[in-house]
């Protein structure tokens, strides 16, 4: 019975140092990902201030959640989540962001995925969805972002402890999931203009800087399936389409969970024409049209 009773206590020994070791080692290659410095430099846009451009900006924040999702239902900021170890994935308060940042370092942060010092934000942040904002959408929510009061509570600094360096490991081998967003982006792409005549650039540009965020830069969604490839909508009529975009209700009613949340919080913000160009785009997507 002691020799049993030694053997499990050195098997369990083992195993604690080998759990001990994997999370010195992911804490250590983690830190040097996370210190990683991006040479990028940010664009110092026109940003307006008259209040066409900044009731035309809350919308388009609305449209990709920048207000009423991750970042609180006004801007306000939230802890996203925290772990037993003090990690934390903080979304910063966008109102005291916006007075703070300089134009540069707001372009430069939303649609390269790097901070002022040049480290890159974690892939939680969707700047890969925002690369491709076009300069005159990104004024408009930049000069709403300006408007917005700081919220009245102080959120704590993020954190990333061994416990979140460790799981943010583990996605990036398992999954191949963009932990650091600047890593995902091609910095010097063109982008497609939201003003274009052809109505299949406009809705490809809706579809890349809204819907990309969940399904992918491709569109096609997860292996797996839990995540839907956007070519699903070409078996939506655009009546179907519009109540899906407008109520998250699908052909048949099913219960779609984040997606009926997302589209009573963003997707009503649509205009119509605007739903009338993504449809027409995510149809080509099954070679339908």
């Amino acid at each position: 019975m002691k020799k049993i009773l030694k053997w499990f206590l050195v098997g369990l020994g083992t195993m604690l140092g080998l759990v001990l070791l994997s999370l010195a080692g992911s804490h250590l290659y983690m830190g040097y990902r996370f210190g990683k410095v991006h040479d990028v430099e940010g664009s110092d846009i026109q940003v307006p201030t008259d209040p066409s451009a900044v009731a035309a900006g809350e919308r388009l924040a609305r449209l990709r959640g920048c207000m009423g999702g991750c970042h609180g239902a006004a801007t306000e900021g939230s802890v996203f989540f925290a772990l037993p170890d003090g990690s934390r994935v903080v979304a910063p308060d966008l109102g005291r962001i916006a007075a703070e940042y300089s134009t540069a370092d707001l372009e430069r942060v939303i649609r390269h995925g790097i901070r002022p010092g040049g480290t890159s934000v974690q892939g939680i942040m969707p700047s890969a969805m925002l690369a491709g904002l076009g300069d005159g959408d990104l004024a408009s929510i930049l000069a709403f972002l300006r408007s917005r009061p700081p919220g009245d509570e102080d959120l704590p600094d993020a954190y990333a402890g061994p416990l979140l360096r460790a799981m943010l490991l583990f996605y990036m081998v398992r999954y191949d999931w963009g932990v650091f967003a600047a890593e995902e982006i091609q910095h010097d792409a063109p982008r497609l203009d939201p003003a274009s005549a052809d109505p299949l650039e406009r809705g490809r540009y809706l579809a890349t800087t809204i819907c990309s965020e969940c399904h992918g830069g491709d569109l096609q969604g997860m292996p797996d399936g839990s995540i839907p490839n956007l070519a699903i909508a070409a078996a939506y009529s655009r009546e179907d389409f519009g109540t899906l975009m407008r109520t998250g209700v699908p052909i048949g009613n099913r219960d779609l969970g984040l997606m009926k949340e997302v589209s009573l919080r963003r997707f009503a913000h649509f205009t119509e024409p605007e739903v009338d160009d993504l449809h027409t785009y995510l149809q080509t997507l099954a070679g339908t049209n």
